[in-house]
């Protein structure tokens, strides 16, 4: 019965199914007409309106329902900005085709876009054309945010250079430029920051999902021990009988080793986690470095140099009237019979030179007779001759009259250079009325400096000679500097400058610093820059060890440069990746005399080795005092630092035992300094670069805000006193592991990297707090570089 039912229906469904066909089929005949004009004005509608511009739409269309179907996750957790930048482009696409005209038909009355293409490119060709330009930069920006905020950061750098060169003609034009791309630089580096941590935070939970967890290592059970070693030693004795055995490499464990190796494991002290730095093993002090790629590295960018204040226009002028000055000096020194002419004049920020060409003395002298008496003048005999003679101005009886000259200028002190390196002149260095300020930015922006960047990132900007050039000096040739004056004279102002020049241009991978500050105050302010190995050193206990554990690192790089066959670290870091290559190593001491009163054996021996083999590694030292004396500036000291600044000091005594020559105490002071290097025969009178506290503090907060890869930690323990516990790594007694504990409690998982943004401190001081909470159990283990799991409840530690 169910089957003839089934049959009956199906019967009906296929009968009426075809009466309605029938139906169709009658209508279609006769209003036949009547439906091809409506097609055929609904499809000249359709093509009308959309042309051939809705295809790339429908391929986006096509392709994300495809991709919604099979692979869901591809859509929302990690490729949702490159469907947005299709979905942009697509409409671009749409917007083009409007300028498009067909060949024929409806087409040529709109375009390959139709109405709606038209609609998205505008009325105006001219608007259209821009209108299309920013809907694709836009579909760039979505689909590479890093890379669009570097291109509008290296934009923005653009602006602010071209701004530079034009703002004397054009100063108002030329900050309200600068203005804009700092404010478009920072705006699009806070956007980039924020889609790269949610773009972190997503690759970071797939990772975790995905990633399998790693299993220890099987190890023999106990029992079966014993049976081994028999089985080993038996074996190992018929191997001597047979052939002699080969040397087996340092480090590497063999079956027989392992009953021997057992007392080892058993011992009461425990391996240290890190590696050490002593000499006698490279396999354990050189860890390997895991493969970092340019493009990560990349994310450390440099900061612009329009974070530093330039100077306002027409504040270089001198202010001295350079005739009237000339024409002084000529008449004080005819006064007293010396004739001169000065020939050149070269203007500076604190001193202007005056070039001096000596003149000529005339002198009548009589001739004696033959019989050897003079002959009377007036008798104007046979035997008697006069002659004429001339000769040069000794350069002597220029430097005789330096206080004359000094009381008829009105000046403090003058500085007298006979003669001028690389010129006929005898010079003279006159202080100008008012002296101008010389900021680290307009030294940065000459020629002289960025072509002496492109040989060495160790460039430093020290400031602006008497001539008015700069002066320009690379840390790398030097190798190493000394800088001495009195208090408040700008030492301290150099050793910033120093400081600033080699971080503004080098990334925490190519340059590394180690700085000590007995004052606590000076060096302070960069804590927390990634370049920095440790924190600021400020005692002297400290200073000792980081000095003993710096040498320890530089026999650890000769190890390695014997290995590679290399001579120093340039030929080591020639052919070698980004990552693999030995950064710069750049040790700052503030006040050598504090750190000589307390330990004066260990700090000297620990300096002079240090200059005398750091060079050929990469370790370079930038030493600095306020009491240039005998007991502080020993004659090792002074011999390995070739380089030298001495500012204003009290006495000649002091001048000659910073640069062995005198002059030092006759400076103005206020950062004027003379500085003196191997290349250069005498000491050269600069004016040295000022760097305030807010252009350093502004430094220190975008390397605080750059989120690159960590560069590898470098040990300061030493063999003799090791650097450790309760002293620079922070024991479990630390106020900075209680806050460390803290934080781990606050989340599931903790990173080094989350240690140095929230604790704000450097890379090696979060590596070691990372150490000891997974001493403590609170996080596990886990790979370098990669968070951790937190181990412990919320809450605070008992204990």
């Amino acid at each position: 019965m169910k089957r003839v039912l089934a049959r009956a229906w199906q019967n009906k469904v296929a009968s009426a199914i075809i009466g309605l066909a029938l139906l169709v089929a009658v209508l279609a005949g006769v209003f036949h007409a009547q439906i091809i004009d409506g097609f055929i004005s609904t499809r000249d509608t359709l093509v009308r309106t959309f042309a051939f511009g809705f295809i790339p739409p429908l391929v986006w269309a096509i392709a994300l329902a495809v991709v919604a179907w099979r692979r869901r996750d591809l859509l929302v957790r990690r490729f949702w900005n490159l469907w947005a930048a299709a979905l942009v482009g697509a409409v671009t696409l749409w917007g083009a085709m409007g300028y498009l005209i067909g060949y024929e038909g409806i087409l040529q009355e709109v375009s390959l876009g139709g109405q709606t293409g038209q609609a998205i490119k505008g009325s105006s060709d001219v608007l259209g054309a821009v209108r299309l330009i920013a809907l694709g930069a836009l579909a760039i920006a979505i689909a590479a945010p890093f890379g669009t905020v570097r291109a509008l950061r290296g934009a923005g750098r653009m602006m602010g250079s071209l701004a530079g060169k034009t703002r004397r003609a054009l100063p108002v034009a030329g900050r309200g430029v600068r203005a804009i791309g700092r404010t478009l630089g920072r705006g699009f580096s806070l956007l980039g920051r924020v889609v790269r941590r949610k773009d972190k935070q997503s690759a970071t939970t797939i990772t975790v999902q995905s990633a399998p967890i790693p299993r220890p290592p099987e190890r023999s059970p106990a029992s079966r021990r014993g049976a081994q070693a028999a089985q080993a030693a038996q074996a190992q004795t018929e191997l001597v009988q047979a052939v002699p055995l080969p040397r087996t490499p340092a480090g590497t464990k063999t079956p027989a080793d392992e009953p021997v190796a057992k007392p080892a494991r058993d011992a009461p002290a425990s391996p240290p986690r890190r590696p050490s730095t002593a000499p006698a093993a490279a396999e354990e002090q050189r860890p390997a470095i895991p493969y970092v790629s340019p493009a990560e590295l990349a994310r450390w960018s440099l900061p612009a140099v329009t974070l530093l204040t330039e100077s306002p226009p027409g504040s270089h002028e001198p202010g001295i009237d350079k005739e009237a000055t000339s024409d002084l000096i000529e008449t004080t020194l005819a006064d007293y019979g010396i004739e001169v002419s000065v020939s050149e004049v070269k203007p500076g920020p604190v001193v202007t030179m005056f070039g001096l060409v000596p003149g000529w003395v005339r002198r009548n002298r009589q001739s004696r007779g033959r019989s050897g008496d003079t002959p009377d003048e007036d008798a104007g005999g046979p035997t008697g001759r006069s002659a004429d003679s001339t000769m040069r101005v000794k350069v002597d009886s220029i430097l005789a009259r330096e206080k004359d000259l000094a009381l008829a200028l009105a000046a403090p002190s003058l500085r007298i250079e006979a003669p001028i390196p690389g010129a006929s002149l005898v010079g003279i260095e006159v202080p100008n009325p008012k002296p101008a300020v010389v900021n680290l930015r307009d030294v940065m922006e000459t020629d002289t400096y960025r072509s002496m960047l492109e040989r060495s990132k160790l460039t430093l900007g020290l400031g602006t000679k008497s001539g008015g050039e700069t002066a320009v000096a690379d840390l790398a040739r030097m190798p190493h500097l000394l800088i001495a004056g009195s208090t408040g004279s700008g030492k301290s102002v150099c050793v910033n400058t120093v400081i600033t020049s080699i971080i503004m241009q080098t990334s925490p991978w190519e340059a590394r610093l180690l700085m000590i500050d007995p004052k606590r105050v000076e060096l302070t302010p960069y804590n927390g820059v990634p370049h920095l190995i440790v924190p600021v050193i400020v005692e002297v206990e400290l200073a000792v060890q980081a000095l003993k554990g710096m040498i320890t690192e530089m026999m650890a790089r000769y190890k390695l440069l014997e290995e590679a066959g290399s001579r120093n670290i340039e030929s080591y870091n020639r052919d070698r990746q980004p990552h693999e290559r030995m950064p710069f190593i750049v040790v700052a001491v503030d006040e050598l005399a504090d750190l000589m009163m307390s330990a004066s054996n260990d700090i000297e021996t620990s300096i002079v080795r240090l200059a005398q083999l750091g060079r050929a590694t990469g370790i370079h030292l930038v030493v600095a005092t306020q009491r240039p004396s005998v007991d502080v500036v020993t004659g090792l000291i002074k011999a390995n630092f070739p380089g030298r600044i001495a500012f204003a000091v009290a006495s000649q005594v002091d001048s000659r035992t910073i640069l062995d020559a005198a002059g030092a105490e006759k400076l103005l002071g206020r950062g004027d300094m003379l500085f003196h290097s191997s290349d250069a025969p005498k000491p050269i009178r600069v004016q040295g670069a000022y760097l305030s506290d807010t252009e350093i503090g502004d430094l220190v907060s975008h390397w605080r805000s750059q989120n690159g890869p960590p560069p590898p930690d470098i040990s300061l323990e030493s063999p003799e006193a090791p650097l450790g516990r309760g002293q620079m790594n922070n024991d479990s007694g630390d106020a900075m592991l209680e806050k460390a504990w803290d934080l781990a409690t606050q989340h599931n998982r903790l990173s080094t990297s989350l240690l140095q943004r929230r604790l704000r401190i450097g890379y090696p001081r979060a590596a070691r707090l990372m150490d000891l909470l997974e001493e403590e159990g609170v996080v596990g283990p886990g790979e370098p570089g990669k968070s951790r799991d937190v181990l412990v409840s919320r809450g605070r530690r008992t204990g």
